[in-house]
């Protein structure tokens, strides 16, 4: 290439570069305009909505310990066969306590009477015992304490929970929620509350 075509690519290169650089300033700064004020819409948590949920489906719900919650399309859950027992050799790590400690027991039931399949392995939940009330810790004990992962139209499963509870601790508030995979609730969070002998 001659001289003069070196000179004249370099030239082209630049203009190029600085038409460039500027268009891409003119289109940030018409990008950077004000935002839309309208927030955008909360997005659909539950695997089967096509709209967005209403906020104020996801308030907790509290109920009796022997009532079954329905969440709305189907899927329940419920608590049975309240339990006393004692770990021989149990250790609290919540208090520090070591022995043979008190604890109860019980079996959360799910149920899915709605026409499309319900994940339900993903929980987290937490116990508080006694008046007043006070978080306790789990020994898992049973036999079976995972959640089902998924319940089809028309299945149900069950498993077991339990949490440190003295003797005299009657009062008892268990919450358990439901999530997804990437763990945005499914549900509200339902609490069960009530006394036990």
């Amino acid at each position: 290439m001659t001289r003069t075509g070196w000179i004249v690519t370099a030239i082209s290169t630049v203009v190029a570069l600085i038409v460039g650089f500027g268009a891409g300033w003119w289109v940030q700064g018409s990008s950077s305009a004000e935002p839309d004020p309208t927030p955008p819409s909360a997005r659909s948590t539950h695997p089967d909505d096509v709209e967005d949920r209403p906020e104020d489906e996801f308030e907790a719900v509290v109920v009796d310990l022997d009532q079954i919650h329905d969440f709305g399309d189907g899927f329940s859950v419920g608590l049975s066969g309240f339990e006393r027992g004692v770990e021989e050799g149990g250790v609290d790590p919540a208090t520090g306590e070591e022995g043979d400690l008190p604890y109860l027991s019980w079996t959360v039931e799910v149920a899915n009477e709605g026409s499309q399949t319900v994940l339900s392995g993903l929980v987290t939940r937490s116990c508080s015992v006694g008046d007043p009330l006070r978080e306790s810790g789990s020994p898992v004990l049973g036999d079976s304490v995972n959640p089902p992962e998924s319940l089809a139209p028309g299945q149900s499963g069950a498993w077991d929970e339990d949490c440190w509870a003295d003797e005299d601790d009657h009062q008892v508030q268990y919450t358990v929620e439901f999530h997804d995979q990437d763990f945005v609730p499914l549900y509200p969070p339902v609490t069960f509350a009530g006394t036990v002998d």
